[in-house]
């Protein structure tokens, strides 16, 4: 009986001995979310297995959690098997990049409805033609009697503090609106006059300069990189010249002979039409290039005065010598303007540029006199008035052959404002 029993159990342990072998085992574990384990198989059931790690510890693993078991050493598993399937498990949130809109510096210059401001600061220069005419024309009228003339040293102008502002409205291809500029600096005066002994007269002051321009453009010409615009104005300015301690010393052979101390002040008006051209350069989306050239036709006057203390070196008699004269001009010149501007959004900009004025003047004879009064010691006779009226038509058709200049510059930076109306 026992020796059946051998004999009838023994093909069972004999297939048994491969399944104990098969527990015992070390296996290489590869899990579906990528992780390796080196385990034994101490037990399995239709859904589960339990194992024991190298490291001692006992693990129960779902067999849906298994992608493959090996009996070999781990391998690096291809890129696909890599791919985490737990469900239990969200995927991470993606925070996704939003893009910044893309800013849009296009203006489309036949649809404009817009208000442009701006306002700058800067250096300015202002070189009039002030108490320098009178002087020449003095000159010339003495030639004629053999006087020796009175020579002007150049002045010198140190710039001051400048301001520009304007206001341009925009409707498709017109524009329409008022601009202007305020500038001035400290100047010299210094002249020699030889006439009868030697007249030292020097002074120190400030010299301003305002202008108030309205005008009026037609957009001739536009493309992407250009537009030009054909320009018409009305232009004023006005200038001052103020001298409170201007000196004056007469020599003679002997010596100082007077001296005086007074008030020297000139003023001007100029007005007239600017006929010119606008361009814009554009460099891309935010650089320009403005351009601006007019032609000048004005017409005005300078009323002049020197109110002075003279004192003999002697001290015998002291007195107050005044001295007046009323110019009326006509001048013709121009105005050149540059600006480069960044536009740092759509509608804000910034610039730097350079603004220059010149004119020449003719006189006009309507409205010119100059005369002088005496207290005392210096002046012209008025009892004769005959002789007083020949001086002054001789002194009118000699200032018409002079053709003085006046100057003016500024050097700016600015700010501009675009307000979109529609």
């Amino acid at each position: 009986m026992k020796l059946y029993l051998v004999r009838f159990l023994l093909p069972f342990a004999t297939l048994m001995i491969p399944v104990v072998s098969l527990f015992a085992e070390m296996k290489t574990i590869y899990l579906k979310n990528g992780q390796v384990i080196r385990a034994e198989i101490l037990q399995q059931t239709a859904t589960s297995i339990l194992i024991k790690t190298t490291e001692g510890k006992t693990l129960q693993l779902n067999k849906s959690e298994i992608n493959t078991v090996s009996f070999n050493e781990p391998t690096k598993l291809p890129q696909e098997e890599k791919k985490p399937v737990q469900a239990e498990q969200a995927p991470s949130p993606q925070i996704a990049e939003v893009p910044k809109p893309a800013v849009n510096f296009h203006i489309d210059q036949l649809k404009r409805n817009d208000l442009e401001v701006y306002f700058g600061l800067g250096a300015g220069r202002y070189s009039p033609e002030t108490q320098g005419l009178p002087v020449q024309i003095q000159n010339k009228v003495g030639l004629a009697s053999g006087t020796l003339p009175t020579v002007i040293d150049k002045p010198t102008h140190s710039p001051e503090l400048s301001q520009t502002y304007g206001a341009i409205y925009t409707w498709r291809r017109w524009s329409g609106g008022i601009t202007g500029s305020h500038l001035g600096n400290r100047s010299t005066y210094d002249s020699h006059s030889y006439a009868s002994g030697m007249i030292h007269s020097t002074g120190s002051f400030p010299e301003r300069q305002s202008s108030l321009k309205n005008e009026l453009s037609f957009l001739a010409f536009t493309n992407e990189r250009f537009d030009l615009r054909p320009t018409i104005g009305y232009q004023y300015f006005w200038g001052q010249s103020q001298d409170t301690n201007l000196s004056t010393s007469y020599y003679i052979d002997s010596g100082l002979y007077l001296y005086s101390q007074g008030v020297m002040k000139f003023n001007e008006t100029l007005k007239g039409y600017t006929v010119g051209l606008k361009a814009t350069i554009r460099m891309g989306e935010r650089w320009e290039n403005r351009l601006e050239y007019h032609n000048l036709t004005l017409s005005g006057n300078q009323d002049g005065s020197i109110v002075s203390f003279l004192v003999p070196a002697n001290l015998s008699q002291v007195a107050l010598y005044r001295q007046g004269q009323n110019v009326s001009w006509n001048a013709n010149g121009f105005q050149l303007l540059y600006r480069l501007v960044y536009r740092i959004t759509p509608t804000i900009s910034v610039y730097a540029g350079l603004q220059f004025y010149e004119w020449k003047y003719s006189l006009n004879s309507d409205f010119q006199y100059i005369y002088s009064s005496k207290d005392g010691l210096i002046g012209v006779d008025l009892s004769n008035p005959s002789a007083y009226l020949i001086q002054q038509k001789l002194m009118e058709a000699i200032g018409k052959t002079i053709h003085s200049e006046s100057r003016s510059a500024i050097l700016e930076f600015g700010m501009m404002k675009r307000f979109e109306l529609n």
